[in-house]
């Protein structure tokens, strides 16, 4: 047995709590995989299995919005323009939502539907999370943090001004290597207030609204120790002070908008190269991880969009590693990034490195095979590594058609397309929102887990609230938007609330359990108290949809043959069903959990359930992004509300309404809940003591045709797919069955049993 996943702290204190529009599900602590060896081949129907399809009627509940694909011509002219780059017309096509080109209707992609599906049977059928980039990597500043920050500690053991040195770029083949300067009273830069610079016509001052960081060769008079460290005079024209030269190195101004002064009052001067020096190679995969994550700030001008800092001659910070090391930190200023490395080696962080390695790609330790799980099984795979064996690949038997529009009502939220409110990338290095904080932090800003911390992972599967039929999607004011936000904003045109879309699922040999997952997602959509999502501006609240299904089975394929054009059509031999596939396979997941209980009540569902609310949607004040600059009743008083780093708390914290659920069913610690439920489930079995063959009574909960559904005392529930007797029997009626067992002695099947048989 593994050792549990660290748990999100259960309840986070009012004084502590953040808000967002989004939140998470959890990690699962296991995957349910499945038998390779019991998948069908693609090339045969299957007597055991099921083939058929699902025809469901999409409706809007929110405005929903899908951006227009672009012609090939649209693609080569402007697919890469910013928006106001764009010509009225272009900004017009791409506004569009997405649409059939044969009666330019709006037309809801298969592909963006697989996709909702897949994420959600991921969840219900506790699949692997291993589709997670390792691309974007992690790093942090932490120069002005308070004592209570946790960065401040971990920025210190690698940057203070004791261990930070200057140089020179230079590229050696495909090296870039650090050529140091002359040393100056021990220190290889020095710090220059910018009062104390005059003379240069070239200069920006950092106030001034074209400011960017520049590179300025320069003299100065001398360099004067203080107590805050080493600091030049009288900076100038180069030929002022021949004997005194060096290089002038702008940064940031760290201003917030344009109007405000910036706190920034120095610059630094890098002094000339050293003669004939030891050279340092930097090490390629930092330069590697760098150039991932490279802020916008970082590609603009001096820099460049894709190396950053990175040019020949170019005066940079580092580091100096040990002896016969490679360079791993390095950055345009003394103050620069490094990386989250929770191996303490330099090598940053990802996203992908905060998943237990259980769960994004385990492996049998008898085999080394990969672990199929129930999602891959219906959508299918390609495994992320390139692999010799059979295994690199799986077809999927699930396929969705577009959602075609149905509707005779007004399709458009507005005739004219829409500024939405600005919204911006995901924030993944705010770890306070983005990390498991164990119970033992208590939330506490001194002891919050980062991407430098061991004990913690991702905190799983993103969602965003709903924010009700009619969300405020509109940009507050449209005209200082286009005018100050230029580079920022984009132009939509969404669909109306109560618009219908009509799509098909088709499937092919499935299995009771794969398709009562399917089923399992869809009869959630089709519940009045809840609503997925789908498209552009979660955020915002749009995208809210219901879909109300009809599941037809196809009777066998010899039935559809024999009458292949019976009635002068083309047989389909498909009846429309409704036989219960959803409750077996709750009852096929809490067996694999070992989740003593209905499934729905698993804490992992009653998060997604919470998500997926409907008819009890938390007041906007709580799901809002926080904000740097706020000036209405700002958390904590003060405009930044992320400085005092407070913690997104669980799904089930956030609702009045969860929240007793949630405090009478803590996440466990030690020993875990699957063992605890292990132990139960044990103890239970071993009092019932069934036999094989024995004859017990059951209660029958459903009856669907010839498949008939039992319960017994305990709860046990199966269901018989072909019970001759019935048509006689009847619901809530009290029966006897026979029992059949697994070789582990668990309940296999229950059978009608009669006593003259």
């Amino acid at each position: 047995m593994t050792n549990p996943l660290p748990k999100h702290i259960n309840h986070v204190h009012n004084d502590r709590k953040a808000i967002a529009p989004y939140n998470f599900v959890e990690l699962p602590d296991k995957i349910v995989e499945v038998d390779k060896n019991s998948l069908p081949s693609h090339d045969r129907y299957h007597s055991d299995r099921h083939t058929g399809k699902i025809e469901c009627t999409l409706t809007t509940s929110s405005p929903l919005y899908i951006r227009c694909g672009y012609t090939l011509d649209e693609y080569a002219d402007f697919s890469e323009k910013l928006f106001y780059q764009l010509t009225e017309e272009q900004k017009s096509k791409r506004a569009d939502f997405f649409k059939n080109p044969s009666n330019l209707k709006p037309v809801i992609p298969g592909s963006s539907l697989r996709g909702m599906l897949r994420t959600l049977v991921e969840i219900i059928t506790f699949s692997k999370i291993d589709r997670v980039s390792g691309e974007d990597h992690f790093f942090f500043r932490a120069v002005a943090a308070d004592q209570e920050d946790p960065l401040k500690t971990e920025y210190s053991k690698y940057l203070n001004k004791n261990n930070i040195r200057a140089g020179y770029l230079r590229k050696q083949g495909d090296n870039w290597v650090i050529h140091p300067v002359r040393e100056i009273q021990g220190v290889t830069f020095a710090w220059v207030k910018e009062a104390h610079i005059s003379g240069l016509a070239e200069f920006i001052p950092m106030d001034d609204e074209n400011y960017v960081p520049q590179y300025i060769q320069i003299s100065y008079s001398e360099i004067r120790r203080r107590q805050s460290g080493y600091f030049a005079e009288d900076v100038s024209l180069p030929n002022v002070y021949p004997s005194n030269s060096g290089v002038l190195v702008t940064s940031g101004n760290m201003k917030s908008n344009s109007d405000a002064p910036t706190v920034r009052r120095n610059h630094c001067i890098v002094f000339p190269k050293s003669p004939n020096p030891r050279t340092f190679e930097i090490d390629k995969s930092a330069i590697q991880h760098y150039q991932s994550a490279l802020t916008k700030f970082q590609k603009d001008i001096p820099f460049s969009e894709n190396n950053g800092v990175l040019k020949e001659d170019r005066p940079i910070f580092y580091c100096q590693p040990e002896a016969g090391n490679p360079v791993t930190l390095f950055g345009q200023s003394p103050n620069f990034r490094i990386p989250f490395s929770p191996q303490g080696n330099g090598q940053s962080a990802t996203a992908r490195d905060f998943i237990p390695p259980i769960l994004k790609d385990p492996e049998k330790e008898e085999d080394r095979k990969p672990i199929i799980d129930i999602a891959e099984s219906i959508f299918g795979y390609v495994r992320r590594d390139k692999r010799k064996d059979s295994d690199q690949a799986l077809a999927g038997r699930i396929f969705v058609s577009d959602a075609m529009y149905t509707s005779k009502d007004d399709v458009w939220d507005q005739e004219q397309a829409i500024i939405p409110q600005i919204l911006t990338g995901p924030k993944p290095t705010t770890f306070q929102h983005y990390l498991v904080q164990p119970q033992e932090t208590n939330a506490e800003k001194r002891l919050l887990k980062h991407y430098a911390s061991q004990g913690t992972v991702i905190r799983g599967h993103k969602f965003y609230w709903h924010k009700g039929s009619n969300p405020q999607i509109r940009h507050p004011n449209p005209q200082d938007a286009q005018e100050n936000h230029e580079t920022q904003i984009t132009k939509i045109k969404p669909i109306n609330v109560g618009v219908s879309f009509e799509f098909n699922i088709y499937f092919e040999n499935l299995s009771e359990i794969e398709l009562g997952a399917l089923l399992w997602v869809l009869e959630v959509a089709q519940d009045d108290n809840y609503r997925l999502s789908l498209g552009m501006g979660k955020p915002l609240g749009m995208g809210a949809i219901k879909i109300d299904h009809k599941l037809y089975l196809s009777k066998g394929r010899e039935d559809r043959y024999k009458n292949l054009f019976f009635n002068k059509s083309w047989a389909i031999s498909e009846t429309e069903t409704d036989p219960g596939f959803a409750s077996e396979f709750e009852n096929y997941m809490a067996e694999r959990l070992m989740h003593i209980g209905s499934f729905r009540n698993h804490r992992r569902i009653q998060m997604l359930l919470s998500m997926l609310n409907w008819n009890d949607i938390p007041p906007v004040t709580e799901t809002r992004y926080m904000e740097i600059e706020r000036e209405a009743n700002p958390l904590d008083g003060n405009s930044n509300e992320y400085k005092t780093r407070r913690v997104l708390p669980t799904p089930l914290d956030v609702r009045r309404s969860d929240r007793t659920h949630n405090r009478n069913n803590p996440p466990s610690s030690s020993p875990p809940d699957i063992s605890i439920a292990e132990t139960q489930l044990e103890a239970r079995n071993n009092n019932t003591q069934f036999k094989e063959g024995d004859v017990v009574q059951a209660k029958i909960t459903k009856i669907d045709g010839k498949r008939v559904s039992y319960e017994l005392s305990d709860g046990t529930k199966r269901t018989e797919d072909r019970c001759k007797k019935a048509d006689s029997l009847a619901i809530e009626e009290n029966v006897q069955v026979k029992i059949s067992l697994k070789p582990d002695g668990s309940i296999k099947s229950l059978k009608y049993f009669s006593s003259q048989e």
